[in-house]
């Protein structure tokens, strides 16, 4: 994209006061023009514009979903005027929803659900998504009231979705009584059955989490979530060889152990889009448990599992000195002294006195030595 010049915005500007305001090709055209010269909030609006005219054409929702996450590469020229198309206009405006609200371009995915939910066809997953934005927003009321709606026809996402919420909520009776209710299409779904072992690990039932979160693996083996939930299970159970295996497998999936997704459909009934969800505040897995895994496998010699363990825990709260104590080990241990030296140091900043200060002080003081020795072969 090129820099932004005074002139084109003149010109920008000159070019909307001239077009038809009916034409929503033309306000296309200038839509991807006004990002082309590096005025994307200009193109964003003029393709706004043009999407919300009745019997807006499929372009016209294209160019919105392209602007709106980043894309300028596009024209559309039309010929004899405006060539409205309303065939799959209702169904681009779904998609370019999701990515909008993937990219965090909130207001612009707010208008597309809401034009989604005029097609009865689409009006299931229009109102997930907007129920799922409004809970971002912490716009509770907004909240309930959407997911009313989209509970009206349950489809899977909207159950998981509203479950997922009332998890973050607290609720963990509501959500697992939700899921209960929704047992046939539960069992039919590899993200449901993780959510209802979630659910169950919060709720302090790790043999019924084990159950379904082995139901879900069988429907979807490489669901990354479940495969490290699955190992968590083990591990307060006790069962420490299965607790390394279901973490080893997911670790072959991912590397990285995301807990709660939210779940929209571009398409109903097409290939879901998964958007991280924040943790629960009062009802999250312990760190403890985590850090209990990662030190099962660090002891074991595994030290690769141990450091995305720890990664885990550090993603959520960055100063936990414990979760930097041990990932500085297994860097020690993995030759990498200079990282182990830094996590050391924040250790020490953050607990300058005691057990933990004074182990850590002699861990530096022996990777010190061993890195210039390193250094000297």
């Amino acid at each position: 994209m090129v820099a932004p010049h005074a002139r084109d915005a003149a010109l920008i500007a000159a070019l909307g006061r001239r077009l038809d305001p009916g034409d929503p090709m033309a306000l296309t055209n200038l839509a991807w023009f006004a990002a082309r010269v590096g005025h994307p909030a200009d193109g964003l609006a003029a393709a706004r514009r043009a999407a919300a005219l009745p019997g807006a054409p499929a372009a016209a929702w294209r160019a919105l979903e392209r602007l709106a996450i980043g894309r300028t590469d596009g024209l559309v020229l039309a010929v004899g005027g405006a060539n409205r198309d309303p065939t799959g206009t209702r169904s681009t405006a779904l998609a370019a929803a999701v990515a909008a609200h993937r990219q965090a371009a909130v207001a612009v995915a707010e208008a597309c659900y809401q034009a989604a939910t005029g097609d009865s066809s689409l009006a299931a997953a229009a109102w997930n998504g907007l129920a799922v934005l409004h809970e971002q927003r912490h716009e509770q009321h907004a909240a309930e009231e959407a997911w009313q709606q989209a509970l009206a026809e349950p489809t899977p996402p909207a159950v998981h979705n509203r479950a997922l919420s009332l998890l973050q909520h607290g609720d963990l009776a509501a959500a697992r009584a939700l899921l209960a209710t929704h047992q046939p299409m539960v069992t039919a779904s590899a993200p449901l059955l993780y959510l209802v072992g979630y659910a169950a690990l919060l709720d302090d039932d790790p043999p019924m989490a084990r159950l379904s979160l082995e139901q879900g693996l069988l429907l979807d083996p490489d669901l990354a979530r479940a495969q490290f939930t699955l190992g968590l299970v083990h591990e307060l159970l006790g069962e420490h060889a299965e607790s390394l295996t279901a973490t080893r497998r997911g670790l072959l999936v991912s590397p990285w152990y995301v807990p709660q997704v939210w779940l929209l459909e571009p398409t109903p009934g097409g290939q879901l889009v998964e958007l991280p969800a924040a943790e629960p505040g009062p009802v999250g897995i312990p760190d403890t448990v985590l850090l209990s895994l990662g030190r099962s496998l660090l002891t074991g010699g595994h030290f690769g599992e141990s450091l995305a363990v720890f990664e885990q825990v550090l993603l959520r709260s960055q100063g936990h000195t414990a979760a930097l104590f041990h990932r500085g080990v297994v860097l020690a241990k993995l030759r990498r002294y200079s990282e182990a030296l830094d996590d050391w140091d924040r250790v020490r900043q953050a607990e300058p006195a005691g057990p933990l200060a004074d182990t850590t002080g002699r861990l530096v003081e022996s990777a010190r030595r061993l890195a210039t020795l390193f250094a000297a072969d």
